[in-house]
């Protein structure tokens, strides 16, 4: 019989993952159509933006590149403020909240906000890539066929995983970097059960995404066509380690400034939704300066044909030098002021431009012992995303795949991993995390998130608190104790928190007539305030035994406003592991 029973258990499990399976599959298709759709979306919306309207704007060519970011902007703020504030930003933050805290729920209307905003927001000039967008829409996907189906939480963070995945592979054409991707950042771990159906989806986007656009007639082998290039000599290799290092400070300035822009939006007090009009005005700018400089609208959208410009020797040093600096503004302010996009094509921007800068130095002063510029430009996309998500093996898996320039791997390891080492040291956080942090969410960064730093003292204390007085005879806190389960109160005079009570404080006196609670309380109370977390809570306890904690208001140690007690922290952390 147990034989019999065991192979049942082998054949429903066995069953249960190829249905799994074939809602990856699904999952990924979808992702390879929405992956194609929202890049021609923004082509749509570039085409409205930079020849419908600036058509109706032709006497005042080219001032009017000012004003179409910010016409974009107004769009972009209405529908994120009206109908999914979520959509704003560059989307990776809020997937991994998803997976953390929400069991991989995400808002199905996510898809279709964070599309049109996204489209308009790049399409209209904003500085942003697809990567964030499509993330999100991908995770939307996987989270809402899991919704529907009323799948279990894990099995919902799973498919948010693989859409992540399918979106990645079918917007850029890389489908190892995708799986690589969903697996650093999103679902945060490595295991059989997650990683079959994550590669399935990236597969079958993949798939999707090359056959549509062979139909449409575009090339599907590499996103950007680069000569090879290899180590000239092995002492190359230390221009490389030092390329890795600017990398990391490149990466570091680039989310210190994206935030720093943020803070100023957040502090200014005018509607939310006017906020990215007004990035978008200075974004315009600081284009059309760089248009009347450069002729290009260099800083405006995703930033790809500037990349292939530098890849066919067309940009010179100063250009290149400023545009480091200028991608990093124009981004930080898009998306700072509201707008939506992903940091990642401004990443590989700016590696590119600073690799290219550091190349062209080098072949100057030591001409016979560097390769061409571009070989460092190529290591410096992958680094400068490297250091600012931390997602190193993804970093060097989707230039390869972007590039096919295998040659380049050994200094392309080195760089990445130099970078982001240097990052960690100055920042605990990451380009992606740095943002839930702020919102008081730790993702920590050995791929799982700590349950005790994303739950507050004010999401389960208890507001009703019975207490109890000083002159509370002991024989009828023993009482109260029987009838109301309680094994501890508070004791309050005249309102106000004096100490606390619980059974241990009598529980060795045989006799208990003539003593009161004034002769058996503690007085020395560890309290908390509400905007604390648990784990907060538990480090202020530190080794002693306490069992109670009563909740006072910040302002004033002594006005008690809420109670909870080692239980409540026991369910709230077995509830949220469960989730």
């Amino acid at each position: 019989m147990e034989t019999v029973v065991k192979r049942d258990l082998q054949m429903e499990s066995m069953s249960d993952v190829v249905i799994f399976n074939l809602l990856a599959i699904i999952t990924g298709v979808t992702c390879g159509f929405i992956a194609i759709g929202f890049r021609y979306l923004i082509f749509g919306m570039h085409d409205l933006f930079f020849e419908g309207l600036s058509s109706t704007m032709s006497s005042i060519y080219p001032y009017y590149l000012v004003l179409l970011p910010a016409l974009g902007g107004i769009f972009v703020g209405l529908l994120t403020y009206y109908f999914a504030p979520e959509a704003k930003g560059h989307g990776v933050p809020e997937v991994m909240r998803a997976i953390a805290l929400q069991g991989g729920r995400i808002r199905p209307r996510v898809v279709a906000i964070k599309a049109l905003a996204s489209s308009i927001c790049i399409g209209s000039g904003g500085s942003a890539g697809r990567e964030g967008p499509i993330v999100q829409m991908g995770s939307a996907t996987g989270s809402t066929i899991a919704q529907i189906l009323r799948l279990t939480p894990y099995q919902t963070k799973i498919l948010v995983a693989c859409g992540a995945a399918g979106g990645i592979a079918g917007t850029f054409n890389t489908p190892i970097a995708g799986v690589l991707f969903s697996l650093e950042l999103i679902i945060r771990e490595i295991k059989i059960r997650s990683l079959t159906p994550i590669v399935i989806s990236s597969v079958f986007a993949t798939i999707i995404s090359r056959i549509l656009l062979g139909f449409l007639g575009v090339k599907t082998a590499f996103i950007f066509e680069v000569p090879p290039y290899s180590l000239k000599t092995p002492h190359e290799i230390i221009f490389y380690l030092f390329l890795g290092l600017l990398a990391g400070i490149v990466a570091l300035t680039y989310t210190k400034a994206l935030y720093r822009i943020e803070d100023f939006f957040e502090a200014i007090k005018i509607p939310e939704f006017v906020k990215p009009s007004i990035g978008g005005f200075v974004v315009g700018i600081i284009g059309l300066t760089v248009f009347l400089t450069t002729g290009k609208t260099h800083t405006f959208g995703v930033g790809y044909e500037s990349i292939e410009m530098l890849f066919r020797g067309e940009l010179v040093f100063d250009v290149v030098l400023a545009l480091i600096f200028l991608k990093i503004l124009v981004t930080s302010i898009t998306l700072g002021s509201g707008g939506s996009g992903g940091i990642f094509a401004p990443s590989l921007f700016i590696g590119s431009m600073l690799g290219a800068a550091y190349g062209m130095i080098l072949q100057t002063l030591f001409p016979t012992m560097t390769a061409n510029y571009i070989a460092y430009a190529i290591v410096g996309m992958a680094a400068v995303f490297a250091g600012a998500s931390r997602a190193t093996l993804t970093s060097i898996i989707i230039v390869f795949e972007m590039t096919g320039d295998y040659a380049i791997i050994l200094p392309l390891m080195f760089a990445c991993v130099i970078s982001c080492t240097f990052f960690k040291i100055f920042s605990e956080d990451t380009i992606y995390t740095l943002k839930l942090r702020r919102r008081g969410i730790i993702i920590e960064q050995e791929m799982d998130v700590n349950v005790m730093r994303t739950i507050r003292v004010r999401d389960i204390m208890k507001r009703d608190v019975d207490t109890v007085t000083e002159d509370t005879p002991v024989s009828e806190l023993s009482k109260k104790m029987s009838k109301t389960g309680h094994m501890g109160f508070p004791v309050v005079r005249n309102g106000k928190l004096v100490g606390m009570v619980t059974h241990s404080d009598f529980e060795n006196i045989e006799d208990t007539r003539g003593f009161y609670v004034l002769d058996i309380m503690t007085t020395d109370v560890i309290t908390a305030y509400p905007d604390e977390t648990l784990e907060d809570v538990i480090l202020k306890a530190g080794d002693k035994d306490i069992s109670h904690f009563p909740v006072v208001d910040p302002s004033d140690s002594s006005k008690l406003i809420g109670f909870f007690t080692k239980g409540d922290i026991i369910r709230a952390y077995t509830k949220k592991r469960i989730e």
